[in-house]
């Protein structure tokens, strides 16, 4: 071997080959290294402390704390470094991870460029997938300030931990010299006790780096970490989750804990708590809707002290609350992995609650069958007091399970909860159902207002679209010529734009845009018509009122004219006193119809406002409903039986106006049916009670339903869609028989649905059996 020489104070070796001497050169690292990195890979404060942070995560943290203490603007801290003034704010890190040993700082953190992350991308206790793998930790730190103190805990095996502790001052490592060369200070220690973490404090940053639009950069990325409540991964144990503290009084952010501010930051907040009596006590803060709170009329009793608090959370930059905290990028990332409601039971996750792919509380379902009105009652009650919220509809407003991100949590005082044996989920029970119907009555009730928020939503932009269109023609618009106007400036500007065009063009261009202008006409008229049509219905309780008050007046009189007859009856000869008799009695008999129908009339009148739900004996009203049709049942020889309908079955609890209304509509439909059909007429009662239901079966003789219509003729304002009633009815109806069956506003059955739908009941056409064409299905509590 040839004599090794040194050259520029650097080793090589020279190797004789064939008379030639070959030099092997080693690399050098100029300090200058970290400045790059620290300049190129990380591009900003913000970015570095993001940096950071991910590394606790990577740690299996669970819980970070981050400070930035501001500096006095000319305090002794301040001096300048490469022409930047340094000396911001002070900055501390600490985690609750699985910290470092002296060797683990040694081969990995002041190792540049290591691989060990690489190496397995995913956590040693928790199995989460590793946010980092390039290696830039420390340079990060260099990055966000000119002196770094690294104090970290780890394991060494059993209860044995070892502290260590080293300074960096990066001012130290100036371009030119080499980076092996520079050392930093540093002592470790044993210890018999303690809890494995790192903590780093950082001083000497830049001063004019920290904005606020780039803290909230910062917050957003955070909250995909904090997204994370907790999981489970097979070979691993079981993550608890990760927490983050901010507190960064220089940008106002005086104490923020991370989790809590992403559940805020959405479109609402919902909690609620079960109180000593078993009611939920409900809380929504919301965008638009300000603060709202309730107590549920049902009870669940076996969930004392239980609570729930939900992030509702909608991937729409107009739906969130702050958007500091939430971008539309992020909260895909956070819905997709974290969305769901989970249960803690004694602080400990229940899986599979919550888990994707589970829909423990039927969100999902209900949206997939299109499920449209709450069975909640005092929810429905809510919802007719909102201005335009339809009770019907409003669970068209839910949005989708992995939207709303929480817990409810159990406790001791919960009674009846028993977990299976394999631990997955709780053994089915009273106790069970109460947890769902709890958690879905606060998201239910939290619908019925974020459907009041979208109906308010939509009139201001309708008022905003209104006011630029005023801007655009330069000339008010009243709010009935909207579209009129908008059309004409649309059809003026097509024609413009396309005066450029070849004829050709131009003619298929004037086309498009006449068929387009034509569809919306014709929509608004149908849909104007159709509200013309409602605010007729709507006037009609008005007007029987008046009509309820001259009958009382009519009946009055009637008394004096029965007491007149009745005194000619007995001083009359025997023929005349018959006659007298039958003409008294006929008067009774009006008389008694009268009142029974001004009985009926009370129930949707003034009085109805402080009617009470509660339970309704089904065959007296029934019976009373039929009468009501007397005159036309017999001058048509209809042959209506309610004998399928025990006595003592009852309803409810459900309004007695409600009942009737369903009553009297169906029982309409069935005389026009038979009426129609000019065959044998006959219709058939039925009830029975199974489940805590009662079943009812409306059958006839009738022009009956072909089965591909049978959801057809729930939709509000299609009257006769096979276009078969009317007509054979029209030939076969009395003139003065048609205003006691009704003329078909297509409102009867999608009412009788609607309040069916309101009791957590249900109406529908069944295939009809036997004799009958047709067959109503009414389910009702």
């Amino acid at each position: 071997m040839p004599e090794s020489r040194a050259v520029d104070a650097k080793p090589r070796a020279r190797i004789a080959s064939m008379g030639t001497d070959v030099d092997l050169l080693p690399f050098s690292v100029d300090s200058a290294l970290l400045s790059e990195l620290g300049e190129k890979l990380v591009e900003s404060v913000h970015i570095a402390l993001l940096e950071l942070v991910k590394n606790a995560y990577d740690a299996d943290a669970t819980e970070v704390t981050v400070r930035i203490i501001p500096k006095k603007k000319d305090g002794p801290d301040i001096h300048v470094i490469d022409g930047k003034k340094k000396g911001g704010p002070e900055i501390h890190i600490v985690d609750d991870g699985s910290g470092m040993t002296y060797r683990d700082v040694q081969d990995y953190w002041m190792r540049v460029a290591t691989t060990h992350k690489t190496q397995k991308d995913v956590s040693r206790r928790y199995g989460r997938p590793r946010t980092g793998s390039k290696g830039i930790g420390r340079f990060s730190c260099r990055r966000l300030g000119a002196h770094l103190r690294l104090t970290t805990v780890g394991q060494l095996g059993g209860e044995r931990y070892e502290r260590t502790t080293v300074t960096f001052d990066w001012d130290r490592f100036a371009p030119g010299s080499e980076l092996a060369t520079i050392t930093c200070p540093g002592s470790r220690r044993r210890l018999r006790k303690g809890s494995t973490g790192t903590e780093l404090r950082i001083s000497g940053a830049p001063t004019d780096e920290w904005t606020t639009r780039g803290f909230n950069y910062l917050k957003r990325q955070l909250a995909v970490l904090v997204a994370n409540r907790g999981v489970r991964r097979p070979g691993y144990e079981e993550d608890p989750g990760f927490g983050i503290h901010l507190e960064a009084p220089g940008l106002d952010e005086e104490f923020v804990e991370l989790r809590e501010a992403l559940l805020s930051a959405g479109w609402g907040t919902l909690s609620a708590t079960v109180d000593d009596h078993g009611r939920a006590k409900c809380h929504l803060s919301a965008l638009g809707i300000g603060n709202k709170q309730i107590t549920s009329a049902a009870r669940f009793p076996h969930l004392t002290g239980a609570t729930l608090k939900i992030g509702i959370l909608v991937a729409d930059r107009t739906h969130m609350r702050d958007t500091g905290v939430l971008s539309k990028g992020t909260l895909g990332d956070i819905l997709t992995a974290w969305g769901g409601v989970y249960v803690r039971y004694n602080g400990v996750r229940v899986y599979p609650y919550g888990e994707p792919g589970d829909d423990w509380l039927g969100i999902d379902r209900d949206r997939a069958r299109r499920k449209t009105a709450t069975g909640t009652r005092d929810l429905v009650v809510l919802a007719r007091r909102l201005r335009g919220v339809d009770p019907g509809r409003v669970l068209l407003s839910l949005l989708s399970a992995r939207n709303y991100v929480g817990d409810v949590e159990l406790d001791s005082r919960a009674t009846g909860l028993e977990m299976k044996a394999n631990r997955e989920g709780f053994l089915r029970g009273r106790a069970v159902a109460e947890l769902k119907d709890f958690a879905r009555y606060a998201i239910e009730w939290a619908t019925v207002y974020r459907d009041y928020y979208l109906r308010l939503r939509a009139v201001e932009e309708t008022a905003r679209a209104r006011r630029r269109l005023e801007q655009v023609v330069h000339r008010p618009i009243e709010p009935e010529q909207v579209v009129e106007r908008a059309l004409d400036y649309i059809a003026k500007e097509a024609k413009s734009l396309a005066s450029g065009l070849p004829t050709k063009k131009r003619q298929e261009v004037g086309k498009a845009v006449s068929a387009a202008a034509d569809a919306i006409v014709r929509v608004h008229a149908t849909q104007t018509e159709e509200l013309r049509h409602l605010r007729l219905i709507a006037s009609t309780s008005t007007l029987l009122l008046i009509f309820s008050h001259e009958v009382k007046s009519f009946i009055g009189g009637l008394d004096a004219v029965l007491a007149s007859v009745e005194s000619i009856e007995r001083g009359a000869q025997t023929g005349a006193a018959k006659k007298c008799r039958q003409v008294r009695e006929g008067l009774e008999s009006t008389k008694r119809r009268f009142i029974e129908l001004l009985d009926m009339t009370a129930l949707v009148g003034v009085e109805s406002r402080n009617a009470r739900p509660a339970r309704l004996a089904l065959a007296a009203r029934l019976k009373k409903a039929v009468e009501c049709f007397a005159l036309v049942i017999g001058s048509y020889d209809i042959k209506l039986d309610v004998s399928g309908v025990p006595n003592r079955l009852q309803v409810g609890p459900m309004l007695e106006a409600e009942l009737y209304a369903i009553l009297l509509n169906v029982i309409s439909n069935a005389i026009k049916s038979v009426i129609a059909a000019g065959g044998k007429k006959e219709i058939h009662f039925d009830a029975t009670r199974t489940d805590g239901l009662t079943t009812i079966h409306v059958r006839d003789t009738g022009i009956g339903l072909d089965e591909s219509i049978y959801e057809d003729v729930f939709v509000p304002f299609v009257a006769d869609p096979q276009a078969e009633l009317y007509p054979a009815l029209a030939s076969r109806l009395n003139p003065e028989d048609e205003y006691i069956v009704g003329t078909g506003s297509g409102l009867g059955l999608s009412l009788v649905r609607e309040i069916a739908r309101g009791r957590n009941g249900d109406v529908r056409f069944v295939p009809p059996k036997g004799e009958w064409h047709a067959d109503l299905e009414i389910e009702l509590p």
